[in-house]
């Protein structure tokens, strides 16, 4: 089994989370950002990472990826009856399409440009949109470990987002005691990515 990625990807960062919880070893193929490995081109129609090869089986979603080893390892993140899986199923999208580009901005900003060029306005935006998500997920959602399904995603984007000092606010006394917990794991330490973007001035 072969994962072609890159290390501070958050999806891939997801994948790599469910490979260490699930304890499936696997080869990690790494590229850098803007540069993928070149046989990525040809195993993804989107010519992005996560791909995952496994035999004569490829899969280039990092969604798909993550339950597709969770049935190889017997359904140890997607738990519970249907409507259970579902749950876990709805928040690990939308760390996806709501976490994911909340943080946007944030990330690109501070790892692109040095602190004097930075566009603080659209950060301050982007921490606007990150603070509505974290209310939410307070709110809403129910943290757990070991890692599930959707806890893999999440804690993927919150590590981004600590890298580039977007802290989980104080408030969130839940998300943030369930993250400290999840950084204490040895699945997080081995997944953990080996650098971040920063700018080079």
């Amino acid at each position: 089994m072969i994962l072609y990625e890159r290390t501070d990807c958050p999806f891939c960062w997801k994948v790599r989370l469910a490979l260490e919880t699930l304890e499936i070893p696997c080869e990690l193929v790494a590229s850098e950002a803007g540069n993928p490995y070149p046989q990525v081109r040809e195993l993804s129609p989107t010519g992005s990472v996560p791909v995952l090869v496994d035999g004569d089986t490829v899969l280039w979603d990092s969604a798909v990826i993550v339950e597709y080893l969770d049935q190889l390892a017997g359904g140890r993140l997607l738990r519970g009856d249907a409507r259970a899986q579902a749950n876990s199923r709805q928040w690990a999208l939308y760390s996806d399409r709501h976490v994911g580009p909340a943080l946007r901005d944030i990330v690109f900003e501070r790892r692109s440009r040095s602190e004097g060029e930075r566009d603080e306005e659209l950060i301050e935006r982007s921490f606007k949109s990150w603070r509505a998500c974290q209310e939410r997920l307070e709110q809403n959602w129910k943290p757990v470990l070991p890692l599930t399904l959707e806890g893999c995603a999440l804690a993927a984007r919150f590590g981004v987002a600590q890298a580039y000092d977007a802290e989980i606010d104080e408030v969130h006394g839940d998300l943030r005691h369930w993250f400290d917990k999840v950084r204490e794991t040895d699945a997080w330490s081995r997944a953990y990515p080996k650098n971040f973007i920063r700018p080079t001035s």
